[in-house]
């Protein structure tokens, strides 16, 4: 199933990324564009559910390959199943050999991810998270034997661990789970964030998964406020009622006071956000429902 042409995905790319001569670098170094990419869509295209918060509950559910294209088209983004789903019909469109694969935070599927394969030789594999929340600014290479390198970028450090039937773990140093500050007391401890499992799935295996973080009333994203991007690498992010920024390598937190403070935040950190208006507002007024405050 294709869901671009090669100029939308080309279109994309330039506008929206910001990088060019596209044909060119692919049959020139195809790993070292495709890190290009993954930085750039972290940069630039935020993970955030402000569209969800902004529905009525009776209407909550995935987004369709209409609402897929059309915002990720504009670089709007979303949750990991818009924004690595999308990714995915990009890549696919250039000309990598991408297929899906189920993560899992609480339920097997849960989490979308990305792998690529026969990047520089035939029979390789990387790893590709371009929308969890946190930052994975380059494809992971899958050819370890028990761990990967350990990863630093921005404030998180991480490393993958190969378990069993195509299985890894994701683990974090010094964070809790859904946290963006090294907590004193883990500091030097890994813990575990996702699971995943690489064999190859359709869109279609996501549908059933995928409606929990979406419906389900326990879900952490219909109960907190979440928009997250990573300009230069580093992060900026709304959570809750807080402001946090990167700031050499460590995390501040600043509050924001009420909502017109908050939708004044959107504007300016996440400018692909504030419009349309009325949308950034439902979201607001939703968020001030269930005042869920760090």
């Amino acid at each position: 199933m294709d869901l671009l042409s090669k100029e939308e995905a080309t279109t994309f790319i330039e506008n929206v990324l910001g990088l060019l001569d596209i044909q060119t670098r692919f049959n020139t170094d195809r790993l070292f564009f495709l890190n290009d990419i993954i930085y750039e869509y972290h940069c630039k295209v935020p993970f955030h559910n402000l569209d969800l918060l902004a529905l009525p509950v009776s209407e909550r559910r995935i987004p369709n390959l209409a609402e897929l294209k059309d915002r990720g088209l504009s670089g709007r983004g979303g949750l990991c199943y818009q924004n690595n789903t999308f990714l995915y019909f990009v890549l696919r469109t250039l000309g990598y050999d991408i297929t899906l694969a189920k993560g899992q935070v609480e339920i097997p599927g849960d989490h979308v991810l990305l792998v690529a394969h026969d990047v520089v030789t035939s029979g390789d594999s990387y790893l590709i998270d371009a929308g969890g929340g946190y930052p994975t600014l380059i494809a992971i290479p899958l050819d370890f034997q028990d761990e990967s390198p350990v990863y630093t970028f921005s404030f998180c450090t991480f490393k993958y661990v190969r378990k069993e039937d195509r299985e890894f773990h994701r683990m974090h140093s010094g964070l809790e789970k859904d946290s963006y500050k090294e907590e004193s007391g883990l500091k030097n401890s890994w813990r575990h964030n996702y699971s995943l499992n690489t064999a190859p799935c359709i869109l279609k295996d996501f549908e059933s998964s995928m409606a929990r973080p979406y419906t389900n009333p326990a879900s952490v994203f219909l109960n907190s406020f979440r928009a997250v991007r990573f300009p230069n690498g580093k992060l900026v992010a709304i959570k809750n009622n807080s402001i946090l920024e990167d700031k050499d390598d460590a995390v501040f937190a600043t509050e924001v006071k009420d909502s017109e403070a908050l939708k004044n935040a959107l504007s300016v950190l996440f400018p692909m956000l504030s419009s349309p208006k009325e949308l950034m507002s439902s979201a607001v007024e939703m968020f001030e429902t269930f005042k869920c405050y760090n």
